[in-house]
């Protein structure tokens, strides 16, 4: 036992990457009593039972690695046939190892839980700051979190990107004032947090899309990327509108409305946003002038844009945003003239976007044209929609879409004596695996 004192047990768990409270489990003792037999204090003696632990947990000869560490720290000749390094096991841990692997390439059972087996390989290391390859990757992450949620719905995006927050947002901290070296940083912080939070909302986790919408915000500002910046502050009062915020929302976005700097693309979605509140909220003539002024700046806006700018005018969003508008502003005109064009936008729409790109969009024009559709009586082409956007579900998973069905199903009860109809009835009552379309549950 005198061969080994505090500091060497230390560094050979550090070597491994093995945390302390780990060793302290494994040897029964609080945390606190072994970080001072560590530190060497007096009357914190090495025992054979901290040995022990500390070969167990950390899977290596500490006889050897102990002469490895003593080798670099006094630079001397020796020991030289010790081959020691951070990886190797003793070798019962290596037999056992092999073991393990045979069994479980023959079908055999891992042997432990696998969140036990996760959580054995230790905590993420953030770095302290960040580098160019670490903000590159994290460009990359945001490129296809933006992919999954436009095509499947922000379920599993959501989640991915809240987790790769709680991993990147330790390299900001330190820095989270105006930091020119940190834009590049915040900049990407800002694309990952506005995606969580548009993920958040789609599936209905409203709480958190207001706490993603204002991390992202405080990240677009110290990024000065006064794109990103109307965007965020755009799609937030997008999601307070759809609460039935429509006030809210209109003093929300009138804080980057009269704002210049924003490329065309950014100013016409700002434009169909607040077509979508004016709409939402019953104000005609407000609600038909902003539908002009994006298809006025629609024009303006250069196809070519880098980055997501140029996404905004992809095929069919300027249709799927200002048709979704005219029909919430139909539900208050009651004009069939107003309904007819909604139906012309969604439809210019559904035959525009990508559904392998733009799958939850593609669906929501579907379900909101089905249910036009079949509130009007046209029931053979709204079986036609509203099928289409029941078989979308294979795919998106999203609360928005789910609210939109069961409206949907709702509506269709009404003409249950209608074939056709029926069917439709039953494809909605087969995706609707929670028994929700027939109460009064109504997701925001």
């Amino acid at each position: 036992m005198a061969a080994y004192d505090g500091p060497t047990l230390r560094a050979i768990r550090e070597s491994m990457g093995v945390p302390l409270r780990r060793v302290a489990r494994q040897v029964g003792m609080s945390h606190g009593h072994l970080s001072k037999v560590e530190r060497g204090e007096h009357g914190r003696p090495i025992t054979p039972a901290v040995l022990a632990a500390y070969e167990k947990v950390t899977g290596v000869s500490l006889a050897d690695a102990a002469a490895a560490i003593a080798e670099q720290r006094e630079s001397a000749p020796g020991r030289r046939g010790r081959s020691w390094r951070p990886g190797q096991l003793t070798d019962m841990r290596r037999l056992a190892f092999n073991a393990a692997v045979g069994a479980i390439a023959v079908g055999g059972q891992l042997g432990e839980p696998l969140r036990r087996l996760l959580d054995s390989t230790g905590r993420p290391a953030v770095p302290t700051v960040a580098g160019v390859p670490d903000v590159a990757q994290l460009a990359e992450f945001g490129d296809m979190l933006a992919r999954c949620d436009l095509r499947f719905g922000g379920a599993l995006p959501s989640q991915f990107a809240k987790t790769v927050l709680r991993w990147a947002v330790a390299m900001a901290e330190p820095t989270s004032g105006f930091d020119p070296e940190q834009r590049p940083l915040f900049r990407q912080l800002a694309v990952i947090a506005a995606r969580a939070a548009w993920a958040s909302f789609d599936v209905g986790s409203h709480e958190a899309a207001r706490s993603l919408f204002r991390m992202a915000l405080f990240f677009a500002v110290r990024a000065e990327d006064h794109d990103l910046r109307a965007h965020i502050v755009a799609d937030s009062a997008a999601h307070h509108s759809h609460l039935g915020y429509h006030d809210d929302a209109l003093d929300v976005i009138r804080l980057v409305g009269g704002d210049e700097r924003p490329a065309a693309a950014v100013r016409m979605m700002l434009h169909w946003v607040k077509a979508r509140i004016y709409g939402a909220a019953g104000s005609v003539d407000e609600c038909r002038r902003q539908i002009v002024l994006a298809e006025d700046t629609y024009a303006e806006a250069d196809p070519e844009a880098p980055g997501w700018v140029g996404t905004l005018r992809r095929p069919g969003s300027l249709a799927a945003a200002t048709g979704h508008a005219m029909a919430e502003l139909s539900g208050h005109t009651g004009s069939a003239a107003d309904v007819a064009e909604a139906q012309r936008r969604l439809t210019e729409a559904v035959d525009a976007l990508d559904r392998d790109t733009c799958g939850r969009g593609h669906a929501l024009c579907t379900a909101r044209l089905a249910l036009l559709q079949i509130s009007g009586g046209e029931l053979e082409s709204a079986v036609y929609w509203g099928a289409m956007a029941v078989r979308s579900t294979e795919q998106v998973q999203s609360g928005r879409l789910r609210r939109a069905l069961s409206a949907l199903r709702k509506a269709a009860g009404e003409y249950e004596g209608d074939p056709a109809v029926r069917e439709l009835i039953e494809a909605l009552d087969a995706v609707d695996h929670d028994g929700v379309w027939g109460s009064s549950y109504v997701p925001a």
